[in-house]
């Protein structure tokens, strides 16, 4: 693995669900070269290994999990923060009351986030 890679790896590591362009803030402090491209194409082979999963939002905004295995997510209408939600295995409850096999699948439950509610908005 590349140093670039690893310096990209570990800014998701640290963390959690980011966007390129925050991941690209942070591995830039530690490699002051790292160019945006540079990000997208090391975000790629990192999923394609299978180090890190891509979430795609409705509203276009991409994401990237530093969890490969598959789950839910929550986002926050209001600030887009993303959560985890481990709500159990709803491939098998699919699959269970519909007999298709599920290929794959990508749940995100928009809501708003305790500090978001906190401030009443």
């Amino acid at each position: 693995m590349t140093a670039k890679r690893a310096a990209v790896l570990q800014v998701l590591r640290e963390g959690g669900h980011m966007r390129p362009d925050e991941i690209y803030a942070k591995a830039k402090e530690k490699y002051p070269g790292m160019v945006l491209a540079t990000v997208y194409n090391n975000l790629h082979a990192l999923c394609e290994a299978g180090l890190i999963r891509h979430i795609r939002t409705a509203e276009g905004a991409d994401y990237y999990d530093k969890t490969p295995t598959p789950h839910e997510h929550a986002i926050c209408t209001d600030c887009g923060m993303m959560l985890d939600l481990e709500l159990g295995d709803l491939a098998a409850a699919f699959a269970a009351k519909t007999d298709l096999p599920v290929l794959s699948y990508d749940l995100i439950v928009h809501t708003r986030c305790p500090d978001c509610c906190a401030k009443g908005n």
